[in-house]
């Protein structure tokens, strides 16, 4: 039998005893012992999540794919695996933004990761795309405190807040604010005062820390009690996301959780909806459904993200043996071979070709010297050539290199948005 909604059954109910017929049902949905209740009271009750046997097969899906996208990542040597996790922190950025009708492109993005802190070229979203970097490469502040929420909260929106934006309290906001659908109607208004979305935080946190319930549930309901608390006048779906994909790669690979915005704004209509869903004064605060909704839009992500992998895998298999064959018809030098193979990478899983001395020194632990000296080689046999004449200094292969030995980037490298 199929686990409706509350509110759907109380609108299948005609006869006259709907009203106890819902507080009975939602009486035995609460209490089930398979049932998480979750200490935070809204105007339709304490949430809880009930676990029917739809969202018990849905996790396991999820866990099930999650073991061949990591199979799938690991399949991939250093420097592929490198390029394909700085490409997907790329687009991340730039779809978060767009649910948000934020214009970004990828370049902006790199150019905002590659430039030097305090430089005079230092781009927006450079921030937001150091914390999402920080997932892969494990060194992300997992907040503790309703006061690491505001330290990943100012980096989030680094350069982004105008006058009135600015959280005025003594860690979010201080007053009230709406949320609107087109800028009209109200579709919900943030918890206030400031106390109360403290209150509200701090069970989000303990919710994720406490192992109180599997943490893919804990990471999902934790995302709807943010965005339910509305901590700041501005930047919350951002931040909201980045913490959801935060606390989600305690249980999922860092592929996986890359991927969710862009699941989010190619379904923005089914993630939005789960919202409303959650909402809906009928079904007492059951998050059941926001979970469900949740978890089916990242199995989505990870069956994108498995065919981005296997057709990497695929693509280097073919760059491999065009770089057997540059070897050969430039008499290419180990180190030679070594710069022009990643930028073959760069090109093909989605960094945009380009790559700093600074950066293929460090990535073939060559001195800084040595790699401009193997550059400056391939330069004059027209291999590769300067595409940023700026700080930071980058180089790719040329249009003619990339032409004779079908170096291309895959259709995924450019965000539908």
């Amino acid at each position: 039998m199929e686990y409706k909604e509350l509110a759907k059954l109380y609108h299948l109910d005609a006869s006259a005893s709907r009203e106890s017929n819902l507080q009975s049902e939602e009486r035995s949905r609460r209490e089930a012992a398979s049932t998480f209740r979750i200490n935070l009271e809204t105007p339709n009750g304490k949430l809880f999540i009930a676990v029917p046997r739809e969202l018990s097969v849905l996790s396991e899906k999820v866990l099930r794919a999650e073991h061949r996208v990591s199979a799938a990542m690991r399949s991939l040597p250093g420097i592929s695996a490198s390029a394909v996790m700085r490409s997907l922190v790329l687009d991340e950025v730039v779809y978060t933004n767009a649910i948000e009708d934020i214009h970004s492109t990828r370049r902006q993005v790199k150019e905002a990761l590659e430039a030097t802190k305090g430089a005079p070229d230092a781009r927006r979203f450079k921030e937001l795309a150091i914390l999402y970097l920080s997932i892969p490469e494990g060194d992300a502040l997992v907040p503790a405190k309703p006061e690491d929420i505001r330290t990943i909260y100012d980096k989030v929106m680094d350069g982004e807040l105008a006058d009135g934006q600015i959280p005025d309290g003594r860690i979010f906001r201080k007053d009230g604010v709406d949320i609107t659908a087109g800028g009209v109607a109200v579709i919900h208004r943030g918890i206030e005062p400031e106390a109360k979305i403290i209150e509200a935080v701090q069970t989000m946190l303990y919710l994720v820390e406490s192992g109180d319930m599997p943490a893919l549930y804990a990471a999902i309901a934790s995302h709807y009690i943010f965005e339910y608390a509305h901590p700041f006048y501005d930047g919350n779906g951002r931040t909201g996301r980045y913490l959801l994909s935060l606390f989600l790669s305690e249980s999922l690979s860092a592929p996986t959780v890359l991927c969710l915005s862009r699941m989010i704004l190619e379904n923005r209509d089914t993630y939005y909806k789960a919202f409303r869903i959650a909402e809906n004064p009928l079904n007492r605060g059951e998050l059941t459904f926001f979970v469900r909704s949740m978890l089916e839009l990242l199995l989505g992500a990870q069956v994108g993200i498995l065919d981005r992998l296997e057709r990497s895998k695929t693509i280097l298999d073919g760059l491999d043996e065009s770089m057997n064959a540059a070897k050969r018809t430039y008499r290419l030098k180990p180190q030679e071979c070594q710069i022009v193979f990643t930028l073959m990478q760069y090109e093909s899983f989605g960094l945009m070709g380009d790559a700093s001395v600074e950066e293929l020194s460090r990535l073939l632990s060559l001195g800084y010297q040595m790699t401009r000296l193997y550059l400056k080689a391939l330069e004059e046999k027209g291999i590769v050539g300067k595409l940023r004449k700026r700080n930071p200094l980058t180089f790719a292969l040329t249009a003619k290199f990339m032409k004779e030995y079908e170096v291309e980037a895959p259709e995924w490298r450019i965000p539908v948005v």
